[in-house]
């Protein structure tokens, strides 16, 4: 296969470190894969905007939760592939019962952030379902802690809706969720194959929010049998 190049954007509270695994994963199961990370900044490093190189054959977005509504709109315009981890159309889409809670879920975390932002993350990687001790390199350091970025990104979290002409743009959209994921169960799916229907979707059974960063490999390769079958 041609030259591939992933550019990743992370979710809210998360960093280029999520995606760790990935660089070592992609070089075993598609040598020629180069990966590109999104950098929001939440705990202080240099915020940086990915785009596409113009060398890449093959271009493919690929978004955890958040990332999605973070992403930029060349992106979406430039993607052949655009993949949709644990992701998301509107965060609050359940029933009248499943939204109260999610909504009052977020307004607790806005209200407690600003005393103990360290404890807003460690119960968030918690319901990520994320390894004990994710994260203390970057919350041990409270000062480094952007906390109104974290809130600005919050707010937003809780009122946006993806923007569904982005979302139309790419060639193809795959949709990964896991069954398990308390954050944005995999009902979320359906929501945005309503905008994109001829989207393919792979459910894992067993894994949770943190998908691209308990099965790596797994996501790969599902990535990688995207592309084999159209490109």
């Amino acid at each position: 296969m041609a030259s591939v190049e992933l550019v990743l954007l992370h979710g809210w509270a998360l960093d280029a470190s999520f995606w760790s695994e990935w660089s070592h994963v992609a070089e075993a199961i598609a040598p020629n894969t180069r990966l590109t990370t999104l950098e929001r900044g939440y705990f202080g490093s240099a915020q940086t905007d990915p785009r596409f190189s113009q060398s890449a054959n093959t271009r493919v977005m690929v978004t955890h939760s958040f990332g999605l509504h973070l992403a930029p709109e060349e992106l979406f315009e430039q993607a052949d592939l655009l993949v949709i981890i644990s992701g998301f159309a509107h965060f609050h889409c359940g029933s009248d019962k499943e939204t109260r809670v999610s909504q009052i879920a977020i307004r607790k975390m806005l209200q407690k952030l600003d005393q103990e932002p360290t404890q807003v993350l460690k119960d968030f990687y918690r319901n990520c379902a994320l390894p004990d001790g994710y994260g203390i390199d970057q919350i041990s350091q409270p000062e480094k802690i952007q906390i109104e970025l974290l809130r600005a990104d919050l707010e937003l979290l809780n009122s946006s809706t993806v923007n569904s002409t982005w979302l139309s743009r790419p060639r193809d959209v795959l949709l990964l969720h896991g069954q398990r994921d308390k954050i944005a169960p995999a009902q979320h799916v359906e929501k945005l194959k309503n905008i994109r229907p001829e989207a393919r979707v792979s459910i894992h059974a067993d894994a949770s929010h943190a998908l691209p960063y308990e099965n790596p490999q797994w996501c790969l390769q599902q990535i990688h049998s995207n592309l084999l079958v159209n490109c």
